[in-house]
């Protein structure tokens, strides 16, 4: 699997048996909760492992446990908006926010 915008190196990282390991940590840790909606006192259950500081700004962090979340899908996507967006979408939802004017489509899934 080859991840969105990522370097050869991040790919082999998120490859890594040393990645698989610490996710489960976190996983386990968290209990599976989202840590982003559990501030928001919201329990929701998570599955994603989130890097605070992303491996792009310290690759130093990327199996450092205060630096892995547990987050929902949602959550995650609010992290990344940029990675769910064509170049376009992101112009035409930004045009959208300025305009007042939102344009709600149904998601693929449903």
């Amino acid at each position: 699997m080859t991840y969105y915008d990522y370097t050869e190196k991040e790919n082999l990282f998120y490859k890594s048996k040393e990645w698989h390991e610490v996710r489960q940590q976190v996983l386990n840790r968290d209990m599976y909760l989202c840590q982003v909606c559990k501030r928001n006192g919201i329990i929701k259950q998570g599955n994603t492992v989130h890097h605070i500081v992303h491996l792009k700004d310290d690759w130093d962090k990327r199996a450092d446990l205060d630096n892995l979340e547990t987050i929902c899908p949602q959550c995650h996507n609010k992290e990344h908006e940029e990675k769910g967006f064509s170049k376009d979408k992101i112009r035409r939802r930004a045009k959208e926010k300025q305009s007042g004017v939102f344009m709600f489509k149904k998601n693929k899934e449903g």
